[in-house]
Parts: structure tokens; sequence; C-alpha cells
């Protein structure tokens, strides 16, 4: 059975002086949302009520930016993970309050070059993270022609893959996620092809899937086998993608892509091709969120919008206007954000005002 949602605004954020917001991160168990601006600010907030809750500077060098984050021990003691366009990861600890009223004071964990060869403020992806919990690896990626899988309690680079592309490295996600179906909770509550296997997107368009426990360069998934030494890619996207990640529905082996172009592609990743192709937007696609346990995502674009579909095609809602204030336009969008356990979608844009968005009540 289908159900239709509307979103509607329910905080608007102001995250101070900030000029862009960069990054945005739901806690995954907690209605937070870290908020990045586009030097080194982190600031995290109450998504019920707007408040403030903790901030840091991210301490990067002038002139670079944060491009990604991740959380680590989500369940337990909370780590946020900054990455910035110069190569550099640091690791927070206590930015969230583990109990009502704790005051937080945010530590600094742990900070290193996990892509040494990045260049700070050059044109790209920056640099690109994906943390996997159940092996302890950060993966780090973006303007470079490798993947580094390091260990985080070691500290130290673990193994290199090559990803053979002259392209960086846009998106990054582990093909292994939290699962709502019969078969998901046959293996333990996951979903997905394996926690070594990672699906990246590409500037030029192009998908590749890695297989992180081989010692080749590269393993690209074909047909219903990992095939080694094959680079065969997934090139149906003309340009820059801006967005991958697996589902947990319709079976183990789908993903969701979306390209700048505005098209938005389901993929069977025991296919070459994809399985529905949707045009969403004709403006560049500046940002795209996929839902990780409903068949929803959402789009935006530097020209004032932001629009929601089901995986299935039916279109929900296109949002212009900020709610309470006649004739406001929301600002150009340059990310969005969904919750993973509820249905929460934080957006933010090229000024220092981030939307908070909520079902409507019926």
């Amino acid at each position: 059975e289908k159900r239709s949602f509307e979103l509607k605004q329910s905080m608007i954020i102001t995250n101070g002086s900030s000029e862009k917001t960069s990054i945005l991160d739901f806690h995954p168990y907690k209605e937070l949302v870290v908020v990045g601006d586009g030097c080194d600010g982190i600031s995290i907030w109450d998504a019920n009520c707007g408040a403030r809750v903790s901030g840091v500077r991210n301490g990067n060098p002038q002139g670079s930016r944060l491009t990604s984050s991740c959380w680590i021990n989500e369940e337990a003691s909370s780590l946020f993970v900054a990455g910035c366009d110069d190569g550099s990861v640091r690791i927070w600890r206590e930015l969230v309050p583990g109990f009502p009223g704790q005051v937080c004071r945010a530590q600094l964990m742990s900070a290193f070059l996990a892509v040494p060869c990045l260049v700070p403020n050059a044109k790209g992806s920056g640099l690109v993270l994906d943390w996997q919990q159940s092996r302890g690896q950060l993966l780090a990626t973006g303007n470079t022609n490798a993947i580094s899988c390091w260990d985080v309690e070691a500290e130290r680079c673990a193994s290199i893959i090559n990803t053979s592309s002259n392209a960086c490295v846009t998106s990054l996600t582990t093909l292994w996620k939290t699962g709502l179906d019969e078969d998901s909770r046959a293996v333990g509550g996951f979903n997905g092809i394996g926690p070594a296997t990672v699906l990246a997107g590409f500037g030029d368009g192009a998908m590749r899937v890695f297989d992180l426990r081989l010692k080749e360069n590269t393993s690209i998934f074909t047909g219903a086998k990992f095939r080694k030494g094959r680079n065969n890619s997934l090139t149906e996207h003309g340009n820059w993608v801006v967005s991958v990640s697996c589902t947990a529905f319709n079976g183990r082996y789908e993903v969701v892509s979306g390209s700048v172009s505005g098209d938005v592609k389901i993929w069977d990743l025991r296919s070459s091709s994809n399985l529905r192709t949707y045009t969403v937007q004709r403006s560049p696609m500046t940002a795209l969120a996929i839902h990780d346990k409903l068949p929803v995502f959402a789009t935006g674009s530097h020209a004032q919008f932001i629009k929601t579909m089901t995986v299935d095609g039916d279109a929900l809602q296109v949002i212009r206007y900020h709610e309470g204030i006649a004739g406001h336009r929301i600002g150009p969008v340059s990310c969005l954000s969904f919750h993973r356990n509820r249905l929460l979608l934080a957006a933010g844009g090229t000024d220092n005002t981030i939307s908070i968005y909520s079902p409507k009540s019926r």
C-alpha cells in the first residue's frame, strides 16, 4: 500500500555569521543536526527547538573548507569526523550530550592527513569520507585517483585502492545498510551486498563498485559475481555524480544515484543498465539526499527549490518558499540531509539559514 506525505517547515535555524552551509549531518539516533560552514565552523543544533547545543572551530588552515563528515559509534559514545579539502581528518568527541541538560565540551580525539596529496580550495570534490562501523575503517578519497582505507584505532592506512580513473570521486557509500524487509532481518538486520563492498560516483558521471578485500586495484560488480580486473563502469550519467546510496528496500542490489544534470537513476547492480531514470529537474542539481529506511529522495537546486519524490517516480512535493514568511524564497540549495531513522529533512544553502522539514499533520 502506497502512502503519500507532505513536509512542512518546522524550524528555521540561523547559523550566526556563516556565509554558506557546506555540510549537514543528522545524528542517527537523536534529533540533532551538525552544520558545517564554508570554512571551519562546526555547530550542533536541536532540530525540534532550534537551540544551539554545542560547537567548535575545526582548526583547518585558512583557505581550506569542510567538505565531508560522518559519525563513528553512533549507538554509544558518538564521535564526529570532519573532513577538509586539504586532505585532513579530525575526530571530535563530546559534541553531542549524553543526557538532557549535559554541557558539551568538545575535545579533539585524533587528527591526521587521510589523503596527503589533496590541494585545498582546488576545483573538485575536496575530501570524501565514508565510515564502515563493522570493519572499523574510515574510507577517504576525493580529488585523487585512490581510496585510502584507514584503521582508525591504530591510526594507520591499512590499504589503498586505485580507482583507475582520472576523474575525482564525488560520492562514496558502503553497500551495507540497516534494512527493514524480511531478507535483511535474516542476516542480522542488515541489507546489501557486503560490508567490504563500496560504490563510488565520479566527476565524469561514472560509477564503480570496489571490493576492499581484494588486492587487485579494482573489482567491479557485473552480473551475479565479482570479476577481477574488469573495469565495467556504470556510465549512463553524463556528468558529475552528486550522490550515490544503496537502499534498505526493493532488494539488496538496488542503489540510487543522481547527477548534476538533474536526472536520478535506480540501479540493480547485477545489471549494467539502470532500471528506471527520472528527469527530476531541468536546472543543475546541487544536492541529493536518499532516505535510508523509506523509498523517498529529495533534490535541491541553486534555482531555489527542493523537490521530493518516491523511488517509483511519484512526485510528492516542490518547496520554494519559507513557511510563515509571505513571498520569501528559500536560498540556493547547497546540501540536503535526511535523518536515518526519522522522517526529517534538513536543507542548507548559500546563506546562513538551515531549514528543518517534518511531516505535516493530517
